[in-house]
């Protein structure tokens, strides 16, 4: 079997994250803040490793913790990207989202009672500029913190197997 590059695993990955994203939405129907995230990030992390492994099987003369977390940065920097420009197509669409998080978000403002009706409407209209910003950076933070907690723990795994495959042969 030939060896895939770590991007193209990453361009996989992400592919599948999307069409696991719009299978929950479209097909399933569940909301976007579903459990069903937990799938999608399943998906994430076993492409990650997928690129590790890949490095680790087919790189040989590459065995540190640096090499191996290389190859999962080089995964986990595609989806990453894959899945901003996916959030930000998806809510620029879907503005239901949106309209029911500052409907809710109101409705809290109003319950606490010391906000003048002028006050929660600003708040709402900056609410509304700032959506998609917020969506977009919170889903890119989140896949890079979990990118790069997967890739550590992953490469000091194979670094270490692979230090103890070298000291038996």
């Amino acid at each position: 079997m030939k060896q895939l590059k770590t991007q193209y695993i990453g361009l996989i990955t992400g592919g599948l994250m999307i069409l696991a994203s719009l299978f929950s939405f479209y097909i399933l129907k569940l909301p976007v803040e579903s459990n069903f995230q937990l799938v999608i990030y399943f998906i994430f992390s076993a492409g990650v490793v997928w690129g590790l492994l890949n490095s680790f099987v087919y790189d040989t003369n590459k065995n540190s913790f640096k090499d191996y977390f290389s190859a999962g940065f080089k995964t986990f920097v595609i989806v990453a990207l894959m899945m901003a420009v996916f959030t930000y197509i998806f809510f620029s669409i879907h503005t239901d989202f949106r309209d029911a998080k500052i409907a809710e978000n109101n409705k809290m403002i109003l319950a606490e009672g010391n906000h003048l009706p002028q006050e929660i409407e600003e708040n709402a209209k900056q609410l509304k500029k700032l959506f998609l910003p917020i969506m977009v950076s919170s889903a890119v933070f989140r896949y890079l913190i979990i990118g790069a907690l997967v890739s550590a723990v992953s490469a000091v795994f194979l670094s270490n197997k692979k230090a103890k495959e070298s000291k038996t042969a």
